[in-house]
């Protein structure tokens, strides 16, 4: 098994591997066709993965991506906990279903927390599925009692 950081390369894989993620994950169907969103999807990993805003991890066996994972980089106004404001918002956690139960999300989760210390950011949150959260909590991710979220239709 091989953990690298995801290019430009890998594009094409990232998308369909996050289609099958919210595929497989959604309870409502998608508002938009699968077309539409995988090309929304390649436009934002075109952008964000050359300028460094997005980083992907990527686990690979027999020259095979088999699970990735995300995380985008932001700004904050300062507060005492993160002096720095930058934030570190993990997404994308996705192994395919023949690979899981063999700590390929719980590795992916640490390089994702390490590249996160190197950037210098104080604060990581996360969005996850209900197959997902087990591997965070265990990893040390706690639910944040205040956030809120809203969404514009």
């Amino acid at each position: 098994m091989e953990y690298r950081r995801a290019t430009a390369e890998d594009i094409d894989v990232l998308v369909k591997l996050r289609i099958d993620m919210r595929t497989e994950r959604e309870e409502k169907q998608c508002p938009m066709s699968l077309v539409d969103f995988g090309e929304l999807t390649r436009n934002y990993f075109m952008r964000h993965i050359p300028d460094d805003s997005f980083i992907a991890w990527v686990a690979v066996e027999d020259g095979e991506i088999i699970a990735t994972s995300g995380m985008c980089i932001y700004y904050v106004p300062p507060t005492y906990g993160n002096p720095s404001g930058k934030v570190a918002y993990l997404v994308n956690l996705y192994t395919k279903p023949e690979y899981r139960g063999r700590s390929i999300g719980t590795r992916l989760i640490e390089l994702l927390v390490e590249d996160a210390g190197k950037r210098g950011c104080a604060r990581i949150t996360a969005n996850a599925s209900k197959m997902g959260r087990p591997i965070l909590e265990k990893y040390g991710f706690t639910d944040v009692v205040g956030e809120m979220e809203y969404f514009i239709e």
